[in-house]
């Protein structure tokens, strides 16, 4: 429970300003978006114990929430034999499709925490492996499209059904 608890607020810290975003329904933007985080994550020797999938607000340029401003977020948890490793592989498949890396860090207990931004979508990819439940073995990845506008209509905030 402690962990979803962590899972929704980090989603809800999220929220980035709107950069140029385009009309189109959550359930068309996250139908683009969750398989390619599913077929990311299937390149990783992990296995996945919890995803879900949120539609979230975003801010405006001035600050402002709209009913018809989301982004697409999806938290994972996994386990790996290895976690760190599995971290410098995605960080390296980041490097080499020349994402912009945000985040790259080392952890006091061994942990190790990185980001990256696709610059051709705006999306972003987080991996943690820091938490005191298993820093070697425990990885959480928090993925998120940019903002769009939800046409028609206000967004359906919140937990996402998906099929997957």
């Amino acid at each position: 429970m402690r962990f979803a608890s962590a899972m929704i607020a980090a989603a809800l810290l999220m929220v980035t300003p709107v950069q140029a975003h385009r009309a189109i329904s959550a359930e068309s933007a996250a139908g683009s978006f969750v398989p390619s985080v599913e077929a990311f994550i299937a390149t990783l020797p992990v296995e996945t114990e919890q995803f879900s999938v949120r539609i979230n607000r975003c801010t405006g340029p001035q600050g402002e929430l709209s009913d018809l401003m989301y982004y697409v977020w999806v938290g994972w948890r996994g386990t790996a034999d290895n976690a760190a490793e599995v971290l410098e592989q995605a960080h390296d498949a980041w490097t080499s499709r020349d994402w912009d890396i945000t985040r790259h860090r080392q952890l006091d207990n061994g942990g190790l925490n990185i980001a990256a931004a696709d610059p051709a979508t705006g999306h972003s990819y987080s991996l943690d492996s820091g938490f005191p439940a298993g820093p070697n073995t425990l990885i959480v990845g928090f993925f998120s499209t940019r903002c769009f506008e939800h046409s028609p209509g206000a967004a359906p905030f919140g937990s996402f059904a998906w099929p997957g």
